[in-house]
């Protein structure tokens, strides 16, 4: 671990965007020695402040040419902010992005603040682009005015998507669960994500539609416990791992503490509060912890191996200690997401 430590020393004091590039490839060769499923949550903790220190160096470049470009107001506070596995601190090596700018301004000053946070965002998940954070196909970035905005904004789309809760509303609320400042004004993101919970935890209807969402996707395992591999095109043969157990457990685990006001911020923590406050039955949570543990490795180790196919694997690569222990995990999302529903038909529409 101490070399991926003294990475970070070298990180922070670097002076281009290509030697940020240069760090991160560095990252891939050190991290081949550490990766044990043991020792599995200890590294995601590590790789995390490695991934943290590249994107905030990353940022202060993108801020520093911002200011010179002079477009727009700075705003007087503001927030570069994570979601997804990094906003949970259990990223892969190669991850996408998944982020956001909140900010803070006098109403007279807001459109002016724009333009410097559009430009601010451009600037800086090109920046990020380049040093190996690929653009996220869902399009969850700061250059989407959706993840960019002044918080009067922000808090009026959020009560849109609690007061309507279709489908995509229910996806973006799970998405903004996992905001993790990064870079600014951190308490701009702690406390909109923590009013975010509670506001969520007030509202029955909306945890019942969330609770149902989980459902989705399902655990590719057949009646017979066989893992299901996809059967044609480009990744016949393969799993893919993402969906294959650990997205459902972080979308169950993600619902069960919104039910419990708990803003917890990676999976781990969110259960361990979860079991604490007893809203999931002891013996579950343990297998919970199994699973997720194992989800945590297979994803990391695979992703040093596959590059931007990272999320398919061929399920001939696994030996057979590996297939029992993926099949073992899935079994327990699959138990984790009928928990979950029995839990949410549980609420009462209001």
């Amino acid at each position: 671990m101490e070399q991926l430590y003294e990475l970070i020393q070298q990180i922070d004091r670097a002076k281009t965007v290509s030697e940020l590039s240069a760090y991160h490839r560095e990252l891939a060769y050190r991290l081949r020695n550490f990766i044990e499923r043991d020792t599995i949550y200890s590294l995601s903790h590590t790789l995390t402040d490695v991934h943290d220190a590249l994107m905030k160096k990353a940022l202060v470049f993108a801020e520093e040419e911002t200011i010179h470009a002079a477009v727009g107001t700075p705003p007087k506070k503001w927030c570069w902010y994570v979601m997804g596995s990094m906003g949970r601190g259990e990223p892969t090596l190669w991850t996408d992005q998944d982020n956001g700018i909140l900010f803070d301004c006098a109403p007279e000053h807001e459109a002016s603040c724009y333009e410097f946070i559009r430009y601010f965002a451009t600037v800086g998940t090109n920046y990020l682009h380049e040093i190996g954070y690929p653009y996220c196909s869902g399009y969850v970035m700061a250059t989407n005015h959706r993840w960019s905005k002044s918080l009067r904004d922000w808090e009026r789309q959020i009560e849109t998507y609690i007061n309507h809760h279709f489908p995509d509303d229910i996806r973006f609320l799970f998405i903004a669960m996992d905001m993790r400042p990064i870079y600014g004004c951190n308490e701009l993101i702690v406390s909109s994500k923590q009013n975010l919970i509670e506001w969520i935890g007030n509202e029955p209807l909306l945890l019942k539609r969330m609770g149902e969402h989980v459902i989705f996707p399902h655990v590719p395992l057949g009646w017979l416990g066989n893992i299901q591999i996809e059967r044609w095109g480009a990744y016949s043969g393969s799993i893919h791992l993402k969906h294959s157990g650990y997205v459902q457990l972080v979308n169950s685990l993600k619902f069960l503490s919104c039910l419990g006001n708990i803003p917890a911020m990676t999976t781990l923590e969110r259960l361990q509060d979860i079991d604490a406050r007893v809203l999931l039955p002891s013996p579950l949570a343990k297998k919970a912890e199994e699973a997720f543990l194992t989800s945590l490795y297979f994803r990391l180790k695979y992703s040093m191996e596959l590059g931007n196919e990272r999320d398919y694997v061929p399920l001939r690569v696994l030996d057979r200690k590996e297939r029992l222990q993926l099949k073992r995990a899935m079994k327990t999302a699959k138990q984790l997401q009928r928990f979950v529903i029995r839990r949410a038909g549980e609420l009462q529409d209001e």
